[in-house]
């Protein structure tokens, strides 16, 4: 640790102190924030009167969980060593000693640590009537079906009385475009936060007009002072060449000044100075028509003077946002818009607040703004107000920089008064923030950075802050550290500029004690080939490389868009790699939670015909087209009555086919008998159960159920039956959890990576963009001068081409998408601790330009940077990766669910009758059947093969081993074998086939040996290997550890047995000389493996057909 951070660290914990800490990437600011935190509760009469604030659940839960561990740490004396440590160890000690003197029971429980939102909907439900829902709400992630149908029952108001009349007007301005017009409403009702108490220029327009236009006028003023200042230094030179250019021309001097008046003599400098696109003007530029002849001293000088400004980025910037600011000219149709939306704002906010009544849910923008008027103004606070202004001595915060404006204003209500408590001499309460500019991202969301940019200028809520900064990085190897610094340093500058969203790059220093290392650092690869599927290969031979070298190495694939993750995805799972994470689960884009939408459509309505023949097309009722044609073709009636029409079958309709359509018509009937009779939950989940859906669905996809009816369980909690309309909207909004896969590569966006860190991070598709700016029905923007904050407000008129108000602030706003996607960038790269590989696929390396990537891409953001083009390789696309027979590479995705047969219906339709148990759905669907290949001229054999090894470890799945008869052994091969299209002389010898096999092996002392171990035992062992550069990856049939003996067995499982005539001896010679070298490679790669026991290992083949085992020698 360097010097003065170890000095600021120290200063930081001073609880009489108020601080704005910036906090890089890597930079410890949760040990900082423990230990601030143990100071403070040194001090106090309550523990509660210290306030922690976090902005997710994880952050408050992952703080509380430190502190304790720091005292439970303490408690128990545990040696500590390094010297923050100590630090912490002390705090402790002071923090169990206050304890104890003011008895406190000091537990995660009494530690006030809350997210903002949480802390926020405590107060609302203190003041139900000021919340105006009366306070029984839950808030809710995602609103934006709230909001839809707020501005549904809004816009049917149109023509009725004075209101219906403006909202006609509101429409006309969008020439009757309903969607556009809903569109951009939806929109605005999420950003209230920041204009419902600002928005009401309707009451006085002229007034409000003035005070607009005054504010615009102190914005020109205050950007020409900043030009003014930039320039300074050239003035004296440039003013006289360029006067003397526009005298050729018979033109008027120019005369620059602060005034909104001189703005004409701006444009025409800048005109001289700069291109219509933008950029410093080169040599040739500089020519008689703009006054300047060959060889003239005043064009020496000016030429002069432009090569001096063309090293001045920031004064080009100035320069820029000059061609941009609005005119001054008050009236037209802009603001006359703005008036009218203004007069409609409070009627569509109302309607807002009744579908929260209605629904019993809000969003958290409302639990905000509820919780600043429960604390009442700064004349009039309220008891809530005086009972917390008596609670609360000191507040923390975390992740400063991804604060809205109403979370600003809410907790500078929360600290009103503090300042002139502070100044009486009392024991002083104090703020303490944390966060770090150059990761805040989440301007979506409506963060403002600004808020914590002004911060740390020295003040918040008028409370007096030191600003400190640390520099060390904890995190990542020096290679990493330099190449952002580097990197950063370019992109970000070395100044802020609030306005327009800019953060300045702070260098951080790295740790000296590292190990030299050839793949530690940030590489840069771009690829030939528009596709990505090169790319895509090479991430994944990346990863497996890494995983050879470390298998405990933990890797992130992070993503701009969840949409990216797909072609990365297919690579991984043909190298077989193991991966899980948000960006790639989806619950509402999954098949299976299709399907269970539909069931529960007809359900709720068995009117719905489209519901009907949906669930009559679903995996688990599988009835063909030509079936579900004449079925709706005897029963014309619409709606189509489905039971009646089951109830009578006509003869055109196939046997089979007849008898699945009867066994849906039982299952439904015992629905009906049991409607409102079962818990909702509980109802459908038999339902699907007697269906047969467990057995038309994989293992892996069970969680998908499990959280559908989670829903469903919310649902009833809510008091909302079935109601689809809601059931959508959770499921849409409910995140679907990864499974466990152990060290699997965690692929996520980049948004959800902030806070993370890995080993290795992977930043494919640098060359895709997000969507681009919209524009939205209206735009302020908060103009922050030496006085005061003065609100810019305007309304999209359409005019794309004068300089509005409207387009400054839109240009604004690009402005500030393209700095933080600079900081997106700056995110994803130092979660990586080792190395982050970026990359891109482009059209052509050598084409000029196409390496820079399209605007508005991270690719071209990185690409503008110096540092990082000079260190760029590229690659042209490559043939796949190549494989064996024993790999999982070119592995087709596997369906979710699969459309039953009917010999399997009927064996669970009759486990299924009332009182009758269930199938074992769990054991059945744990299998994961993996396609083969149909070109093979042994295919039957070869379905054999996988069919029987799928039984066998099905069979040894179970607590207790299965009997040969037991009737579930041959549901799991009906299951396994509809997965394949096979003809029926086929299908039926398979079968046959697998069942011989299975039940030799289900009843030989030998076989039951194998599968009926319990200790350390495996089966269909997944195990990947590197293996000449490429990855190879292998099936262990079986191992297990034989208590007796105290060997380890390797068993691998072979249908074959001996030709006629051919003795046993011979057969198993043969076998073992054909296997030898598998069974080899498996025992090494058991061996290399972490076992509970270790133990010397057995291999051998298991040939069910003879129940012969033959132990390789």
């Amino acid at each position: 640790m360097t010097a003065s951070d170890y000095s600021i660290r120290r200063e930081a914990i001073d609880a009489t102190r108020s601080f704005c800490v910036s906090a890089p990437a890597g930079s410890g600011k949760t040990e900082l924030l423990t230990q601030r935190l143990l100071a403070l509760l040194a001090r106090v009469d309550r523990p509660e009167q210290v306030l922690a604030i976090t902005f997710t659940r994880k952050a408050a839960s992952e703080m509380a969980l430190r502190v304790m561990e720091k005292l439970d740490q303490a408690r128990e004396n545990v040696p500590v060593t390094a010297e923050h440590e100590r630090q912490t160890r002390a705090l402790a000690l002071a923090v169990i000693d206050h304890a104890a003197h003011k008895q406190w029971r000091l537990d995660d429980t009494t530690l006030n640590i809350r997210t903002i939102d949480s802390f926020c909907h405590e107060l609302t439900r203190q003041m139900p009537i000021l919340s105006g829902t009366g306070g029984l709400v839950e808030p809710v992630d995602n609103a934006q079906p709230l909001y839809e149908e707020a501005v549904r029952q809004f816009l049917a108001e149109a023509g009725e009385g004075a209101t219906g009349e403006r909202i006609y007007r509101l429409l006309e301005h969008f020439d009757n475009r309903w969607s556009r017009a809903s569109e951009l409403l939806v929109a605005l009702l999420g950003r209230r936060g920041d204009w419902a108490n600002v928005v009401n220029q309707h009451h006085d327009p002229e007034t409000a007009e003035a005070s607009l236009a005054e504010t615009i006028s102190h914005l020109i003023s205050d950007r020409l002072r900043d030009a003014l200042h930039r320039l300074d230094d050239h003035l004296s030179a440039l003013m006289p060449a360029i006067n003397e250019a526009r005298a050729q021309l018979d033109k008027t001097p120019l005369s620059l000044s602060d005034s909104p008046e001189s703005m004409p003599d701006w444009h025409a400098m800048i005109g001289m100075l700069l291109t219509a696109q933008s950029e410093w003007r080169k040599p040739r530029g500089v020519n008689a028509k703009l006054g300047f002849p060959p060889k003239s001293d005043h064009k020496i000088q000016f030429a002069s003077i432009l090569e001096t400004l063309g090293a001045d980025s920031l004064l080009l910037e100035a320069l820029i946002e000059i061609k941009h600011l609005p005119a001054t000219t008050r009236g037209g149709d802009a603001w006359q818009l703005i008036v009218l939306i203004s007069s409609l704002l409070p009627v569509l906010q109302a309607h807002l607040l009744l579908v929260f009544q209605r629904s019993g849910q809000v969003d958290h923008t409302h639990v905000a703004l509820a919780a600043i008027q429960a604390l009442g103004t700064d004349e009039m606070p309220t008891a809530l107000a005086q009972r917390l202004d008596y609670q609360i001595e000191h507040i923390l915060i975390d992740e400063f920089q991804d604060t809205s404006s109403s979370q600003a204003r809410f907790l500078g209500r929360l600290m009103r008064g503090w300042p002139e408590h502070n100044a009486t001499g009392a024991a002083p309460r104090t703020l303490f923030m944390v966060g770090d500019a150059m990761q805040s991202i989440y301007g979506f969301r409506y963060a403002d950075v600004a808020l914590f940019l002004r911060a740390r200028q020295g003040q918040f809520a008028d409370l007096r802050l030191e600003a400190v900064t640390l520099t060390q990085n904890f995190r990542s190897r020096p290679e990493v550290v330099a190449w952002v610094n580097d990197t950063f340093a370019e992109l970000m500058g070395a100044e802020d500029a609030p306005h327009y969203g800019r953060v300045r790059h702070v260098k951080a220093d790295s740790l000296p004690d590292h190990e030299p290392s050839a793949d530690a650092g940030v590489h840069i690869t771009l690829f030939e080939g528009s596709d990505g599927h090169g790319e895509a290969q090479f991430v994944a031979k990346q990863v497996a490389d890494i995983i050879a070298r470390d298998d405990a190495a933990k890797i992130a694939i992070l993503l701009r868009a969840k949409r990216h993750a797909d072609e990365v995805a297919v690579a991984l799972e043909q190298a077989g790699i193991a991966f899980s994470g948000d960006a790639i689960q989806s619950f509402a884009e999954q098949p299976i939670t299709t399907d269970l939408l539909a069931l529960c459509r007809y359900l709720a309505n068995p009117a719905d015909t489209v519901a009907a023949v949906s669930l009559l097309r679903g995996p688990w009722c599988g009835v063909s087209l030509p079936t579900l044609a004449r079925l709706l073709a005897a029963h014309p009636e619409r709606p189509l009555n489905l039971m009646r029409a089951l109830e009578q079958l006509t003869g055109e309709i196939a046997d089979d086919e007849a008898t699945r359509l009867q066994q849906i018509s039982a299952v439904l009937q015992w629905a009906e008998m049991k409607r409102d009779r079962l818990a909702l939950s509980i109802w459908v989940e038999q339902i699907w159960l007697r269906l047969g859906g467990a057995l038309a669905t994989l293992s892996q996809d069970l969680r998908c159920v499990e959280a559908f009816l989670a829903a469903l369980r919310k649902a009833e909690k809510l008091s909302l039956g079935l109601d689809l309309d809601w059931l959508e909207r959770e499921i849409v909004t409910t995140g679907l959890e990864s499974p466990d896969t152990g060290h699997a590569v965690t692929i996520m966006t980049l948004h959800k990576a902030k806070g993370l860190e890995f080993d290795y991070v992977f930043m494919p598709h640098l060359q895709k963009r997000a969507r681009a700016v919209q524009r939205e029905l209206i735009r302020w923007h908060w103009h922050q001068d030496d006085r005061d904050r003065r609100l810019l407000l305007s309304a999209n008129d359409d005019d794309k081409e004068s300089r509005t108000l409207y387009n400054y602030m839109n240009w604004i706003q690009k402005n500030k998408d393209q700095e933080e996607l600079k900081r997106l960038l700056y995110v994803g790269v130092t979660r990586a601790k080792v190395a982050a590989y970026l990359t891109a696929s482009v059209d052509s390396v050598e084409k000029e330009g196409a390496t820079e990537g399209v605007s508005g891409s991270l690719l071209r953001l990185l690409m503008s940077s110096q540092a990082a083009s000079n260190s760029v390789t590229t690659q042209s696309v490559t043939e796949p990766m190549s494989h064996d027979d024993h790999s999982t590479y070119g592995k087709e995705r596997q369906p979710s669910r699969y459309r039953l047969t009917l010999d399997v219906k009927k064996a669970m339709q009759a486990g299924a009758r009332e009182g009758a148990g269930q199938p074992n759905f769990a054991a059945i669907n744990s299998c994961n059947t993996a396609p083969i290949s149909l070109g093979t001229n042994n295919r039957v054999e070869r379905i054999i093969g996988v069919v029987t090894h799928r039984v066998l470890e099905l069979a040894a799945s179970e607590t207790s081993l299965v009997s040969a008869k037991d009737p579930r052994v041959q549901l799991w091969i009906d299951h396994n074998l509809s997965h394949y299209a096979l003809t029926p002389q086929s299908a039926e010898r398979a079968k046959s086939r697998v069942s011989e096999l299975a039940e030799r092996a289900l009843s030989c002392e030998t076989g039951r040996w194998i599968l009926g171990a319990q200790t350390d035992a495996r089966s269909e062992l997944a195990v990947s290997k590197v293996e000449a550069g490429e990855v190879k990856n292998y099936i262990i049939d079986r191992t297990f550890l034989d208590d007796q003996e105290g060997v380890r067995w390797v068993i691998d499982y072979k249908t074959s047995e001996p030709m006629a005539g051919e003795p046993l001896a011979d057969f198993e010679a043969r076998e073992s000389d054909t296997y030898r070298e598998q069974l080899e490679n498996y025992v090494e790669l058991i061996s290399e493996m972490q076992w509970t026991v270790e133990a010397p290992i057995k291999a051998a083949l298991y040939f069910p057909a003879i129940q012969h085992l033959s132990v390789c020698k």
